[in-house]
């Protein structure tokens, strides 16, 4: 009688044994396959998906624009997550998009969860904060929070100080229910995306990595008004690079001065700060505001010209000049004009 129970005991075990490595093994299929990676090849195409699609009809729509590799594991995807009959009709925007849990989640949402929102060129992370507190209603602490998280930024592959510059700024589909991570994950992804299809798309002229390439491309979004001036502002950059001068961006010093952007004084430029390019030479740490794709595009194709100065000309233009003696006239010209506007 012993000897019967201690088999049915260990028969017993190895049932529950069993029963909780499929449940672990389910549980990391599960995983796997909503994490699996995409990249739309043009995120910013909406696709729409027609009334009445089937599950296998929406993934080879999503293949033909170049969004799915693999159809049979969205398919699967929609399966293990019960939402085959859940697909909801209309136009999609996909920016950002980068697993196939996330697809599923959007396309599987209704509408009315889904919010427009847009972030401007040269916006920092704490202006991205407050517009998507203003739409989304997140928790700004938590959002600020995790761009200085250096555990979520490795996970994402940032080596920077802060996700400052990795957001990028567009007009995104996000859902009510995303986290404030889920939207992280969402911004640095189209980041990351645009610098990857830039370097696909160009021939460099300069070659910069990842963190160089937007620490630049922050400055001249710092400087620049018209996306026109842009390459001419970045070959002024890397002229002072290449011959080991200070850059004196002004925009680095608004960076680093507390408060809302203000006209800045001598003392201003004092200021003890590794951001500070008026007394360290080279790029700063890390981007000083998130740029757009104009800006990444000028800061590894600037023209080519042997300027080393500019002033701006107080209507969103500027005067560039070869040396300091041709910057100072530039200076004294446009000062004359403004005493003569000023008297007339």
């Amino acid at each position: 009688m012993p000897k019967h129970n201690f088999t049915s005991e260990r028969v017993y075990n190895i049932a529950i044994g069993v029963g909780l490595t499929l449940f672990a093994i389910s549980l990391a299929l599960y995983s796997i396959i909503l994490s699996w990676e995409i990249d739309c090849e043009h995120p910013e195409r909406p696709i729409t998906i027609p009334k009445g699609a089937s599950a296998a009809a929406v993934a080879e729509l999503l293949k033909q624009e170049s969004c799915l590799e693999n159809t049979a594991i969205f398919k699967l995807a929609l399966t293990i997550t019960m939402k085959n009959r859940s697909i909801r009709s209309g136009r999609y925007n996909l920016k950002g998009i980068s697993s196939i849990g996330q697809l599923v989640k959007v396309i599987a949402s209704q509408s009315t969860d889904r919010v427009k929102v847009t972030m401007l060129e040269g916006w920092t992370v704490e202006q991205f904060a407050d517009e998507l507190k203003d739409r989304l209603q997140i928790d700004i602490f938590e959002f600020l929070r995790l761009c200085n998280d250096y555990n979520f930024m490795h996970g994402l592959n940032i080596e920077a100080p802060s996700l400052e510059g990795f957001l990028f700024p567009d007009t995104y589909i996000l859902l009510k229910t995303y986290t404030e991570e889920e939207i992280l994950r969402i911004l640095v992804n189209q980041h990351q995306h645009n610098h990857r299809q830039l370097l696909k798309e160009l021939k460099p002229v300069r070659r910069l990595n990842m963190l160089e390439m937007t620490v630049l491309a922050s400055i001249i979004q710092g400087e620049a008004v018209y996306d026109d001036e842009m390459s001419i502002i970045s070959s002024v950059y890397h002229n002072r690079l290449d011959k080991k001068m200070l850059l004196q961006a002004d925009p680095t010093i608004q960076y680093i001065v507390p408060g809302k952007p203000r006209r800045l004084y001598n003392k201003d430029l004092d200021i003890d700060s590794p951001y500070n390019t008026y007394k360290y030479k080279g790029l700063p740490p890390g981007p000083i505001n998130n740029p757009g794709l104009s800006a990444l595009k000028a800061a590894i194709m600037p023209a080519e010209t042997d300027y080393l100065y500019f002033v701006s000309n107080g209507e969103g233009r500027h005067i560039f000049t070869r040396n300091n003696e041709e910057h100072n006239q530039a200076k004294m010209e446009l000062k004359r004009k403004r005493r003569l506007k000023g008297k007339m």
